[in-house]
């Protein structure tokens, strides 16, 4: 048997489910707000060792994360209290009675399996750079040697920044002694 309600808990009930209809994204805000924390706390929590001792140390870049997470929680919920709220979508830009394009989704299985495998042979730029050239002509580009220039840069600059940015060595592979 449940007790009875009151006229005041029904009441406050009612109007704390009116200023909080339409209201569903402080839901996310929230979620961002305990995410930022457990990350938070977990990276106070990593000890520093002479293994994972690198230029900035392994609490950079959570703390980083964190931060944004936080704010971006912070300036979520602002923006829903103030009355603003997001529209909501009327679907994406594909066709849904569309069936997968399997030889697709299984040739950029395969670039990551094969990427995987051949990372320490052929090292991280050779194999992130052939991995984005081939996975921009599974996906239907046409202009080769842009895909392959973009690629390049973009291992280039990953490579770099992993080991002089963050002082993690990255298998240089077929490079060795040229990067």
């Amino acid at each position: 048997m449940t007790a009875p309600t009151t006229d005041a808990q029904s009441g406050l009930r009612g109007r704390l489910q009116a200023r909080l209809h339409g209201r569903s994204e402080l839901g996310v805000a929230a979620l961002l707000a305990v995410i930022a924390i457990v990350i938070a706390v977990d990276t106070a929590n990593i000890r520093h060792t002479a293994i994972n001792a690198g230029v900035m140390g392994p609490q950079v870049v959570p703390t980083i994360i964190a931060i944004g997470l936080g704010l971006c929680a912070i300036a979520l919920a602002i923006s829903v209290l103030r009355g603003g709220h997001a529209e909501a979508e009327d679907g994406e830009d594909i066709d849904l009675s569309q069936k997968a394009h399997w030889p697709t989704v299984f040739g950029l299985g395969g670039l990551i399996l094969v990427f995987a495998l051949t990372m320490d042979f052929l090292g991280f730029v050779i194999g992130s750079a052939l991995l984005f050239y081939g996975s921009a002509l599974l996906l239907g580009s046409r202009r080769f040697v842009w895909a392959l220039v973009i690629g390049i840069l973009l291992a280039v600059g990953t490579f770099y920044g992993f080991v002089l940015g963050l002082g993690i060595n990255l298998p240089a592979g077929l490079l060795t002694g040229i990067l």
